[in-house]
């Protein structure tokens, strides 16, 4: 298979389930602005098809930047994994999936999506970690002092056969961690795990929203949505106990970006073990 920066994976039938949700403290900085100016959403859609692997491209306007990105895959449901959602310093929201390792005939769509604003450029920041082989590694990138992230970002080695099992905002959002599991069958050849986060001046009320769903052995979704006035800027996923048997398959950021959307599902033999799904929403005043 082609070479490509990212995976996010798939699993089984999906059920919807009602999460619980937590929210970190309010950044208290006072920026030049109020709200964010001109936030919107942009999508890229490669697809439909039946491939190895794809990738999309969410390209936010000239003068514009991005503060966060999502992915999210229709129609291959736990027989391919997003294995990418991050932003680039030209403004794009990239997204990389690929089939599993024995594939499928069935025809996906992968999106790729960008939240832009007309706000001042933020500065990407990137951690890779060892290029080697086991079959799990975590990788943290921290933002430079004085600065905090707008949402989190994560990518593997192409390739296939890893599973992006976490892109976690800190509570303080001055750090994203990523963690990175092989899938059943494993790899032989060398891969990196790769955080990003978006760093700048905290803006107009920046804050961490979470929803959890319950720990069980079924495929789920679970939506984290942000409080009354506030949009979501940036976004990110963990998946518990998941540990390769679990696929990621969107990390969709809502049309009116007042939510985030997480689901995934296990793979096509299944696990027997309990794991949950959390989404996170960065929200700002808007």
């Amino acid at each position: 298979m082609k070479p490509r920066t990212l995976t996010l994976l798939l699993g089984a039938a999906l059920l919807t389930q009602a999460p619980t949700a937590t929210a970190a403290p309010t950044h208290n900085a006072v920026p030049t602005q109020t709200a964010v100016p001109g936030l919107h959403l942009v999508k890229a859609t490669s697809g439909p098809g039946s491939p190895a692997e794809a990738d999309a491209s969410a390209e936010c306007s000239f003068g514009e930047h991005i503060l966060g990105v999502g992915g999210e895959l229709v129609g291959a449901r736990g027989q391919a994994g997003l294995s990418t959602y991050t932003h680039i310093e030209r403004e794009w929201g990239t997204s990389s999936a690929a089939e599993d390792a024995d594939g499928t005939t069935a025809q996906w769509t992968l999106n790729a999506y960008a939240i832009c604003t007309t706000g001042p450029h933020r500065q990407s920041v990137s951690e890779f970690s060892a290029y080697s082989s086991p079959s799990e590694k975590a990788v943290t990138v921290t933002c430079p002092p004085g600065t905090v992230t707008t949402g989190a970002a994560g990518s593997t080695t192409s390739g296939g056969r890893l599973a992006l099992d976490d892109v976690i905002p800190s509570a303080d959002l001055t750090k994203v961690t990523v963690g990175v599991y092989e899938t059943q069958g494993g790899r032989v050849d060398n891969w990196h795990a790769i955080a990003s986060a978006r760093c700048g001046e905290p803006l107009p009320g920046l804050q961490r929203v979470s929803a959890t769903s319950p720990a069980n052995s079924v495929s789920k979704s679970v939506t984290a949505t942000c409080p009354a006035g506030k949009k979501v800027v940036g976004t990110g996923h963990e998946l518990l106990f998941g540990r390769g048997q679990v696929l990621l398959d969107d990390v969709v950021p809502s049309a009116d970006l007042t939510s985030v959307r997480v689901e995934a599902y296990e793979d096509q033999d299944g696990t027997a073990a309990n794991w949950s799904v959390t989404a996170y929403a960065v929200c700002a005043n808007a």
